[in-house]
C-alpha cells in the first residue's frame, strides 16, 4: 500500500485515532458517535472495516469448530459451547478489526485528508489549524508533523461548524 502524503507529496503519517474514537467507531453506529470526523470517516470506511471483521468471525468460528469445539462440547454440552464459539468469533472479528484498521485507514487516507482538512485539522497528526501562517506556495505547514495542506482545502472554524 503507498504511503500517505502531504500536498508537497512528501510522505506522512494518518492521524491516530484515541482511545475514545477507537470505542465509538468498534460500536459501528454513525447515528451514535458524537465526533463529526469519525462520523464521517466511518462512512468511508465502513465496508472495508465490516468485511474484515466479518472475516475475523469467520476464522474464529472454524478455528474454534475445528480445535476446541471437540473438547469443550463433550465437558459442557452443545447450548454452552455454542454459546462459547459465538463469543470467541466476536472477540477475534473484533481483533482482526482492530488489527487492520490502520490498513483501512490508509487504503482510504485521500479520503480521511480531505474530512480531516473539512473540520481544520490536519490528516496527519489531528493537529487544529487554525490561525497558522500560509507559506509562498500556498501551503499551510503542521507545526506539529510538518506535513503541508493547501491553504483551500482547510475549512475555517466558521466553515467547519456548519458541516
Amino acid at each position: 500500500m503507498k504511503q500517505p502524503r502531504d500536498d508537497r507529496e512528501q510522505p506522512c503519517g494518518i492521524a491516530q485515532l484515541s482511545g475514545r474514537q477507537i470505542g465509538w467507531r468498534a460500536l459501528g453506529l454513525k447515528s451514535v458517535t458524537p465526533d463529526p470526523i469519525i462520523k464521517r470517516e466511518q462512512g468511508e470506511t465502513a465496508v472495508r472495516e465490516t468485511v474484515i471483521a466479518l472475516g475475523g468471525g469467520v476464522v474464529g468460528w472454524v478455528f474454534w469448530q475445528m480445535l476446541i469445539s471437540p473438547i469443550t462440547k463433550p465437558l459442557v454440552g452443545d447450548l454452552l459451547d455454542l454459546l462459547f464459539i459465538m463469543i470467541f468469533s466476536i472477540v477475534v472479528a473484533m481483533v482482526f478489526w482492530y488489527v487492520f484498521l490502520g490498513w483501512i485507514r490508509r487504503g482510504r487516507f485521500v479520503k480521511i485528508a480531505e474530512i480531516y482538512l473539512s473540520q481544520g485539522h490536519c490528516a496527519s497528526c489531528g493537529y487544529k489549524l487554525d490561525g497558522l501562517d500560509i507559506e509562498p506556495d500556498g501551503c499551510v505547514v503542521c507545526p506539529e508533523c510538518n506535513a503541508a495542506w493547501q491553504h483551500g482545502r482547510i475549512s475555517t472554524k466558521d466553515t467547519a461548524e456548519e458541516s
